[in-house]
């Protein structure tokens, strides 16, 4: 390490954290220039139909309006399609789900909007709707698009696995189905839209892919991507639920700022969001393992129907994930994976914290627990003989060369949480005890850390770093941040390369116009990604600054280094301070700025057998889940959780903490409680009164521990945490409650009422 070795792997407090817990933080909500008009969509009354006219003429005229906008209005390309143009940004014959847009109304107040696009009216002819991908896909269905309902297929195609099934002892198959999940963040969907005078347009947003919000906006409004400038606004939260879908009110609100000439606000209330964003999407998995006397993995074959909802948004690259890692961090020399993304009239599926490793990962890992029962093994056991490690290929073919640390991850969480001891003494107890039940269950993980080779053309990141005349350090970089540290571990990183406290390098807001296009901030690929471009811009700027301070001292360049306060001999004192060199270099017209860019080496992968260099490296995780199970109300108590995760080389400890037990009680709440009901694509609990979410009461102790083994091509060897902290969670909750009740559970979420119906269907009610 360069510098103040105690700033990488510190527990620094965040940069951002007192202008938020200060109330000086602006999101979206909190700016509004001079004349700015406020935004309502009016949207489908039908999850499918036909428009046969569309009436806005009454609702120009109410008091207020300013602009009334429908699909012709539209100067560009009426297209909001994030990954394939199927998905019109305001409808024009058909409608497909209850969140498409109409019309767009832009007025003097919120509530003169919302009045006018009440009054907005639309013939409509109803179409069959379609419940379901089982319906999707049944002969005689009708077709969403042209080319039918199965929108892609996706697959993995290693060895001959009905050959391998022949040889197995033993064979499991079972299907496992998991519902949607809302994102619950705290700040809702927004934006502003200002015009500018050349004809271009600035959107501030509440959103995590700020180049995605670019790319949108320039194509309805029929503008160079040079004249749209996207500034991200303090964001209060994504979880993925902000990666594709802000493009679609930006759009909207852009659209009606280029109209009007005046700035144009849209603020989802909660219901709007809630009916309206993008889900984790619903699944249901067909899983058939073998396994030979040792219980080891011979082959395995999945089927994943994937209901992508009405269009495509992302449901093709969240179905690249999951059927990637469709067999988690498990060996096996035969597998045959088959994806299918499948257009309903169900809600928007998109990007969710996992990206559609959770769902396999429940399927995968229930599997093995019912094989170790059968096998007469611990379910640890049967862990143990199939973890994936240096030196094995993954169900891709993908070799593993470095920091797969599976199996030491396994078994530190197993040491740390009393596993097989605590299993045996719930089993003795669960005996004596009628109603109350008690469970621990273990959830095992890996997640491919950055974009899957199918995105790659999106992987390189940018970053601009500024050393100012007084010592102080500006940086930009192209990942956002969106409550997860990403800021304060770019500070951390330029920091640590430069002898600086962290207080005197600042973060600026992400914005569109700072740096390269840097992809969007998902699949735990910010600190990787930003990290290394902010490293690539210090490092840049430091070996600049370390030759004039060479030349200053009369010293070889190679005998001098970053230290705390300056440049000196390494692990001497500052020969000269940073102060003085940076005075030094203004003197000799040496340029303080740099940008940086890391983009990782090209991943060879073949999409047609799904075998290859799927990500450039892998995070693994296991989760214990401990549980309390009541009988005579169904209700589960998840009583601790013990969390232990492969980070490469921790940044920021404190931080890692944060991801993990925030990702098990978001995992925890989509095991139990989160379940979004629907009646022929339309929403019943858009509100969080009947959708419920876990709340601090019901947050168990967390037990943190993290496995540093760098990966060489991270920041100071550093990995992600965000995803990997959720993933595991409801398997390992599914499996604790599986052994308290006796009985195996294939659906989730597991609510108090669904337990018991099982239990009581399977005569396990006393």
């Amino acid at each position: 390490m360069t510098g103040n070795a105690r700033v990488v792997g510190a527990r620094s407090t965040r940069v951002d954290a007192v202008e938020k817990v200060s109330g000086r933080a602006r999101y979206v909500d909190d700016l509004e220039p001079a004349g700015t008009l406020h935004c309502k969509v009016a949207v489908s009354a039908y999850p499918h139909a036909e428009i046969l006219s569309i009436d806005v003429a009454a609702a120009r005229e109410m008091p207020g309006v300013v602009a009334v906008l429908t699909a012709k209005d539209v100067p560009g390309e009426n297209q909001i399609g994030v990954s394939v143009a199927d998905q019109p940004l305001l409808a024009t014959t058909r409608v497909r789900m209850l969140s498409d847009r109409i019309a767009l109304v832009a007025a003097d107040t919120l509530e003169q909007a919302a009045a006018a696009a009440r009054a907005i009216r639309v013939d409509y002819r109803e179409l069959p709707v379609v419940r379901g991908t089982d319906e999707a896909v049944a002969p005689g269905t009708i077709a969403l698009h042209e080319g039918g309902n199965v929108q892609t297929r996706k697959r993995v195609i290693k060895g001959d696995t009905a050959q391998a099934f022949e040889k197995a002892q033993l064979i499991l198959e079972n299907e496992f189905e998991s519902g949607y999940q809302e994102h619950a963040y705290l700040e809702t969907n927004g934006v502003l839209a200002i015009p500018e005078p050349d004809g271009g347009v600035t959107v501030h947003a509440s959103a995590q892919a700020p180049f995605y919000v670019q790319k949108a906006v320039a194509r309805v409004l029929g503008l160079d991507l040079s004249r749209v400038r996207v500034i991200q606004a303090t964001t209060g939260g994504g979880f993925g639920g902000k990666e594709d879908y802000p493009s679609e009110p930006a759009a909207c609100a852009a659209l009606l700022a280029r109209a009007t000439g005046r700035p144009v606000k849209l603020v989802y209330t909660r219901g709007e969001d809630i009916a309206w964003s993008s889900k984790r999407h619903a699944m249901k998995i067909r899983n058939k393992l073998g396994v030979d006397a040792e219980g080891k993995l011979v082959a395995a074959q999945v089927h994943i129907a994937c209901d992508a909802g009405a269009y495509t948004g992302l449901s093709a690259i969240v179905s690249e994930r999951a059927n990637s890692t469709a067999i988690g961090p498990y060996r096996s020399p035969a597998v045959r994976v088959d994806t299918d993304v499948i257009y309903t009239n169900n809600l928007f599926g998109g990007a969710f914290r996992g990206f559609g490793t959770p769902q396999v990962t429940f399927a995968m890992e229930t599997q093995l627990d019912e094989l170790a029962e059968k096998l007469g093994i611990s379910p640890a056991e049967i862990r143990r003989r199939n973890m994936l490690g240096v030196g094995d290929q993954t169900a891709t073919c993908q070799p593993l060369r470095e920091s797969a640390p599976g199996l030491k991850v396994l078994e530190a969480a197993l040491e740390r949480s009393g596993y097989e001891a605590k299993r045996q003494e719930m089993l003795a107890f669960n005996r004596s005890s009628p109603t109350l039940k008690k469970g621990i269950g273990i959830g095992c993980c890996f997640y491919g850390c950055c974009l899957h080779a199918g995105g790659q053309y999106l992987e390189g990141s940018g970053a601009l770093l500024h050393v100012r005349p007084d010592g102080s350090v500006q940086v930009a970089i192209g990942g956002t941040e969106i409550g997860q540290g990403a800021f304060t571990v770019a500070a951390q990183l330029v920091a640590q390369e430069l002898g600086l406290p962290v207080s005197r390098v600042r973060v600026m807001p992400t914005s569109t116009e700072s740096v390269p296009d840097s992809g969007p901030t998902v699949a735990s690929r910010t600190t990787v990604m930003s990290g290394n471009a902010a490293l690539d811009a210090a490092r840049r700027v430091r070996a600049r600054m370390l030759e004039v301070a060479a030349k200053k001292l009369a010293l070889p360049v190679a005998e001098l280094a970053v230290v705390a306060g300056g440049f000196g001999r390494p692990g001497g004192p500052a020969l000269i301070g940073f102060q003085d060199a940076i005075k030094a270099c203004i003197e000799r017209k040496v340029n303080l700025t740099s940008e940086g860019w890391y983009a990782p080496p090209r991943k060879e992968f073949d999409p047609q057998t799904g075998l290859g260099e799927a990500y450039s490296t892998y995070c693994f995780g296991t989760q214990i889940a401990e549980v309390e199970v009541d009988l005579r109300s169904g209700r589960t108590r998840v009583v601790r959780f013990t969390a232990a995760h492969d980070v490469g080389q921790a940044i920021n400890p404190a931080m890692l903490e944060g991801q993990v037990e925030g990702g098990v009680v978001q995992g925890m709440g989509w095991a139990l409680m989160e379940e979004l009901k629907l009646k022929d694509g339309r929403c019943l609990n858009a509100n969080f009164t009947d959708y419920l979410i876990p709340t601090f009461l019901d947050a168990p102790p967390v037990d943190v521990l993290f496995i540093e083994d760098p990966y060489s091509a991270g920041p100071y060897g550093a990995k992600g945490i965000g995803e990997p902290s959720l993933i595991p969670a409801a398997a390992a909750i599914a499996n604790a409650v599986s052994l308290a009740t006796g009985h195996r559970f294939r659906k989730l979420p597991l609510t108090p009422e669904r337990v018991l119906l099982e239990l009581e269907a399977a005569g396990k009610l006393p």
